[in-house]
């Protein structure tokens, strides 16, 4: 139905505009090729955005776990290094 009044005002359209028409048709197949690599390029930078913030995400807990694991290698070394004073301060037996 849409083809045949389609069809129907080529018909009664003037040569000019039919042949305005047929140079502009390929434009915009171009551009409707052109519409569509740009949402699958949309499409693949938002998923890249979500892997990146899950790695963002990832990269602060190994972060905070690594100040943690510091934090307490320092508290047992520094206990250690007390023990250690406090026996090296004792009188031989």
């Amino acid at each position: 139905m849409l083809w045949a009044c389609f069809a129907r005002a080529l018909t009664a359209c003037s040569d000019n505009v039919i042949i305005l028409f047929s140079l502009s048709f390929p434009l915009l197949l171009e551009y409707a090729a052109i519409n569509s690599m740009l949402d699958q390029i949309n499409s693949c930078l938002d998923h890249l955005e979500e892997k990146n913030d899950h790695l963002h995400i990832c990269l602060k807990e190994l972060l905070e776990s690594n100040r943690q694991t510091r934090l307490e290698f320092q508290q047992q070394s520094k206990q250690l290094n007390t023990g250690a004073d406090v026996q090296g301060s004792q009188p031989p037996a």
